[in-house]
């Protein structure tokens, strides 16, 4: 039997997600061969951030500036197209940004052809589809990271029209026309990789070969182990972006109930607002924060008392990882693609159920023993899922398609 080519990984990845995890463990073993990104903050790029006062800077640039690439990467690894990501970052669609950026990228891989690569690696939802049929005729291997389980659509547009929202609401013609994407997308991976239970089986009711499925899930770096915990009784946080995809309506329902019970406590949401959030009774309840910056997220986690994420849909939720590791016994739902285990660090709720989640928030600040001992399982939960245990799941999942150029050398990211 011949041996497996070594592989050499083309990484498609507009943002930097994870802090560049994915192509930084490649390179550390040794199959990293370009990434393609959108925006990274080296070269000349830092030389205009040193010349660029920073209270000049508009926020959107402000945040591109702070994507910091790992040292390990070569920066001669690196292809992007930042300086139209910078004029296009102004622009007030962030969706029509997305888009615009993925585009460029998947033009600047094709036009190189993959940079030698033998394999392409993309988090890229279905737009790329063309791009993937190409490199197949090239004769690569396509990876796909299936970072949101597909029935996102389905999930959140019955939730708009339950609440007669119509306003950004998806069509159901353009969900369809998605989801077939999606199984054409599946049909031409060699290996898909999910972060959780959730997003696999979701992937496979689509019609994935449960073969090249790989369950992979999302990792934290060990450093929130060692953060401090001095919880305020009764304090509930919520991390992430505020809309129905995750169910920040249904926490908002929960604490309106919890207070007409005359529950003790404050309800905390951290994380950008969508569009009509701020205005909408929906949301009436909790005490919202906005952008929280990353050193007062941790002082929010030190300081909360539980953790709750009530998503309709999710691929893995890393916030609950955080959290854990900190100590907080996390309420999420099945939706959430959590690490959590019911009724031992947390606990599950269905997705959309107000008044079970209300619920479980009242248990857990009533009953302070459960807490405490949901607490320590938290924690020692987290620990299993570190950047090193992701390292191992990562490039053991990747050799089913071929052999790494060297073995994985583990540490922080």
């Amino acid at each position: 039997m011949l041996d497996r080519p070594a592989l050499r990984v083309a990484v498609l990845q507009p943002g930097a997600r994870l802090h560049y995890a994915v192509p930084t463990l490649l390179q550390r073993a040794g199959m990293l061969q370009r990434l393609y990104t959108d925006f990274a903050n080296i070269g000349s790029v830092r030389h205009i951030e040193s010349l660029w006062p920073r209270c000049l800077q508009p926020a959107a640039i402000r945040r591109l500036f702070g994507r910091k690439l790992p040292s390990e990467i070569p920066p001669s690894k690196v292809q992007q197209v930042r300086y139209a990501v910078m004029r296009e970052r102004l622009m007030s669609s962030q969706s029509a940004r997305e888009d615009t950026s993925s585009r460029a990228l998947m033009k600047r891989a094709l036009g190189e052809r993959f940079g030698g690569a033998n394999a392409i690696y993309t988090v890229l939802v279905n737009e790329d589809l063309d791009l993937c049929r190409t490199a197949k005729a090239q004769g690569c291997r396509i990876i796909h990271e299936v970072m949101l389980t597909p029935d996102v659509g389905l999930l959140t547009e019955s939730e708009y029209r339950r609440h007669a929202i119509s306003q950004h609401a998806p069509s159901l013609r353009e969900i369809e026309a998605g989801r077939e994407r999606d199984r054409q997308k599946y049909a031409l991976a060699d290996l898909i990789l999910v972060p959780s239970e959730f997003v696999r089986e979701s992937v496979l009711a689509l019609g994935a070969d449960p073969a090249i499925v790989a369950l992979v899930p999302y990792g934290i770096d060990r450093s929130w182990l060692q953060r401090p915990s001095h919880p305020v009784p009764g304090r509930i946080l919520f991390v992430g972006s505020v809309g129905l995809r995750k169910g920040s309506h249904h926490l908002a329902g929960a604490a309106r109930r919890l207070a007409e019970r005359n529950v003790e406590c404050e309800v905390r949401v951290a994380g950008p607002l969508e569009v009509g959030v701020a205005q909408s009774a929906l949301f009436a309840g909790p005490k919202y924060l906005g952008q929280v910056p990353r050193m007062d997220i941790h002082r929010e986690y030190s300081h909360a008392d539980i953790f709750v994420l009530p998503s309709l849909a999710e691929g893995m939720a890393v916030v609950t990882l955080e959290a854990m590791a900190v100590g907080l016994p996390v309420i999420t739902t099945p939706n959430a693609g959590s690490c959590v285990r019911d009724g031992i660090d947390g606990i599950i709720v269905p997705a959309g159920d107000v008044s079970a989640l209300a619920t479980a928030i009242e248990r857990l600040i009533s009953d302070r023993g459960l807490r405490e001992t949901m607490s320590q399982n938290a924690k020692a939960r987290a620990a299993q899922f570190t950047w090193e245990k992701y390292e191992g799941r990562l490039i053991g999942a990747l050799s089913r398609l071929g052999a790494p150029l060297a073995a994985p050398a583990f540490g922080q990211l």
